[in-house]
């Protein structure tokens, strides 16, 4: 059995994300050598912004599949928030999110575990796919993202806003306790909460794939798994999803609790989002329908 697809077989590997793969997840690994209850704090705030309202909220439903509008400056709010999860520049994240569900399962999937489950966990990160950065396919595939200002300036200040941010827990921490305090924020705050992070997205990559049970017969692999919905706050409906892309719901049964919808009807309360798109009732299972106003090769094949 084979962990790489054909078409990487002969690629390099990319060593810078090799690297920090291994720096993040070695200096995860102090975590409980260097636990503070500030440190936890900071942990859980920090995990909330970056992977509820960054990456889930933000990169997947506003800005990979449009499920709602806000205004500008939440907009560029949330996608700061999705910059610090250190998953990537929204629209290299957008581009590669919006080429999964074009060929979802199919051999170009970026990330299918019908290869294997490691590639489609993290192997498929150490390989570069021209598709989600080359010009020619962004205008294609990100055409309401190419000539964002602040997508822009996010994708070329993205490993200084990390490193900045990191140096911002670290500084913090020292002012708040010294070098104890210090180490505690820039671990648990930092490399421990960006290797949670990762996980938990990679875990809808791969587990929803695999594992799970299907409300719907779409043409991939996608499944229904309650820990993982629970874990990514509601993106472990998969399958829900796969078969609604568009919708703001992840959750389609009563019990299937999905946090980021409640947070997009707390905005749209508070007046921060509109144009909510709601669940449609027969749709054809398995028709990935383009997102409005964009092209329809987007993502149907």
């Amino acid at each position: 059995m084979t962990l790489l697809p054909k078409r990487v077989e002969n690629q390099p590997v990319r060593m810078p994300m090799l690297i920090a793969l291994v720096l993040v997840h070695t200096l995860a690994l102090a975590a409980p050598f260097t636990f503070t209850w500030q440190g936890f704090s900071v942990f859980v705030v920090m995990m909330f912004a970056t992977g509820c309202l960054g990456i889930t909220l933000c990169y997947h439903r506003l800005l990979s599949h449009r499920s709602f509008k806000t205004h500008k400056l939440v907009k560029y709010f949330l996608m700061l928030c999705g910059t610090l999860s250190l998953e990537g520049d929204p629209s290299w994240w957008v581009a590669t999110h919006r080429l999964h569900h074009m060929e979802s399962d199919q051999e170009m999937d970026p990330h299918s575990p019908r290869v294997s489950f490691a590639w489609a966990h993290v192997l498929w990160l150490l390989y570069d796919d021209e598709r989600s950065h080359d010009p020619a396919a962004q205008a294609r595939f990100i055409p309401d993202l190419v000539n964002d200002p602040w997508a822009k300036f996010l994708a070329r200040f993205f490993l200084p806003i990390n490193l900045g941010f990191l140096a911002l827990l670290y500084g913090v921490g020292f002012w708040m306790g010294g070098f104890k305090m210090a180490t505690s924020m820039i671990i648990w705050g930092g490399f421990f909460r960006i290797a949670w992070v990762w996980h938990i997205t990679w875990f809808v990559n791969s587990v929803t794939h695999v594992l799970g049970y299907r409300n719907y017969e779409t043409r991939d692999d996608s499944r229904n798994i309650w820990w993982v919905a629970l874990l990514s706050f509601g993106e472990g409906w998969h399958n829900n999803h796969h078969a609604n892309p568009s919708a703001a719901k992840s959750g389609h049964r009563w019990w299937e609790f999905d946090l980021t919808y409640g947070i997009i009807k707390l905005m749209q309360v508070t007046g921060l989002a509109w144009k909510i798109h709601p669940v449609v009732s027969g749709q054809a299972p398995g028709v990935v329908k383009p997102l409005p106003g964009l092209q329809a090769q987007v993502l149907e094949r």
